[in-house]
């Protein structure tokens, strides 16, 4: 009787401890999932991370150890526990760090390829070192204990592998090819996982050797992904390079041919200059003042024709907006432009001029798509005490779709040059987009800090 007491004590305990490794197990998945993401999760978000994986945890343990103690050790439930305990964890992260769900499941499942890897390899080790007459509850400890053992031992892999995990961005901005890539992982990880789910805690020996070919696609498919990323990242860096070129060489032909349509009036109004100074002295010795006025006016106006309006103290900036006022002008969109920007931009200018003419460009474009009652267009550019602002308005009524990053982007072909323009943008100046739709208005507005 004392020894059956003894024994049962021995195995509440156990179970108890199993448990702990249970919660252990899911915590150490909650780390490696978080890596990938780790360079862009505030501190805020990483605290909250934090406190409620410990908090649920404590849930999760006094939760396992119920079921384990009713099942009484049974290995089927221990799988189960460990196949989907992670499933509250994942929604914490989810919610904790909001990014796209995609990415997300990414993560997921290249992390359940590598811990059923680890796992296949703890079966190796146990089933050797460990009798099979110790009991189910004794193997499961011991099972996940090489597991964690594991873990902490392969933590500079883990680090190098997780936190460059994640692809480029431009793999998950479009739905379908996000969603593709995404469950890669996991269409291999059901194909091992699934049948493992029995009451059996280790299969056969050709069984588990067959798993251990999970290091050759993890890796296979680990490379495959982050070499298809970063040739993407480098075409689209060539195109926007190849884009922002032209948009510059456009820039500076569309303004030289502007001056010169200046020039060539100017030209023609010198030559008229002698016959309007003849006719005006006609006019005046006739006592013919009305017409002399008139005629002084019309001369005028000629003469104001031929100037280049200056809309910025700045060359580039003005040479931008003076393009597209021409351009906005003769197809009838209304412009309502102020901008506030100093001569000298210690070099910003070049940048802002690009970004300006894409966001005009943009605009413009989407103005077409407006009934012509509809289109109007806004510019503000301020600049005080080496404080930024821009700000491109334009009316545009049909939905936009947005990214995680709260910019919009186009799911057809050959669009989307303005906004990688921006992203470079705020990511060389540190600038803060708003980009909003709303009451028929499309706005975006940047704010940033720079010398002046």
């Amino acid at each position: 009787m004392i020894t059956w007491s003894i024994c049962s004590e021995s195995e509440a305990g156990m179970v108890v401890l199993l448990a702990f490794a249970l919660v252990g197990l899911q915590l150490s998945g909650v780390w490696l999932r978080y890596l990938p993401f780790a360079k862009t999760v505030l501190a805020s978000q990483r605290r909250r991370l934090q406190w409620l994986s410990a908090g649920w945890s404590l849930v999760a343990v006094l939760g396992y150890a119920a079921v384990l103690n009713w099942y009484d050790g049974d290995v089927l439930r221990f799988k189960l526990l460990v196949a989907f305990g992670w499933l509250p964890f994942f929604l914490i992260a989810y919610y904790c760090i909001p990014r796209g769900f995609v990415q997300h499941l990414f993560v997921l499942g290249m992390h359940s390829l590598f811990s059923l890897l680890l796992h296949t390899i703890s079966g190796f080790i146990v089933g050797m070192v460990l009798p099979a007459d110790y009991g189910d509850i004794l193997h499961m400890l011991v099972l996940l204990g090489c597991y964690l053992l594991l873990f902490v031992l392969l933590i500079p892999l883990e680090r190098r592998l997780f936190g460059r995990l994640i692809p480029t961005q431009k793999f998950f901005q479009y739905r379908p090819l996000g969603l593709y890539i995404s469950l890669m992982p996991l269409v291999v990880l059901f194909a091992y996982a699934l049948p493992m789910l029995d009451g059996q805690l280790y299969h056969s020996i050709p069984e588990r050797v067959g798993r251990l070919a999970l290091p050759i696609f993890f890796f296979l498919m680990f490379r495959l992904v982050l070499m298809a990323g970063h040739q993407m990242s480098e075409h689209t860096a060539e195109v926007n390079r190849n884009n922002l070129l032209a948009q510059q060489l456009y820039s500076l032909r569309e303004y030289t041919r502007l001056t010169e349509e200046k020039r060539q009036a100017l030209r023609i109004l010198r030559h008229d200059m002698r016959h309007y100074n003849r006719l005006l002295g006609t006019l005046l010795d006739a006592g013919r003042i009305d017409e002399a006025r008139q005629l002084i006016d019309k001369q005028e106006a000629e003469l104001e024709h031929t100037a280049l309006k200056e809309f910025c103290a700045n060359d580039l900036i003005n040479a931008t907006l003076s393009i597209y006022v021409y351009h906005l002008g003769n197809l009838e969109i209304p412009l309502q432009q102020k901008v506030n920007l100093p001569r000298e931009m210690t070099g910003m200018d070049t940048d802002v001029a690009i970004l300006l003419s894409n966001l005009l460009e943009n605009a413009l474009h989407a103005s077409l798509k407006q009934p012509v009652t509809d289109r109007a267009v806004k510019v503000s550019a301020q600049c005080a005490e080496g404080q930024f602002v821009l700000s491109v308005a334009n009316r545009f009524e049909e939905p936009l779709l947005f990214d995680q990053e709260g910019l919009p982007y186009s799911e057809m072909p050959g669009h989307g040059t303005g906004m990688i323009s921006l992203r470079a943008f705020i990511r060389k100046y540190a600038a803060q987009c708003d980009f909003r739709q709303q009451d028929g208005w499309v706005t975006v507005m940047l704010y940033w800090h720079g010398d002046s």
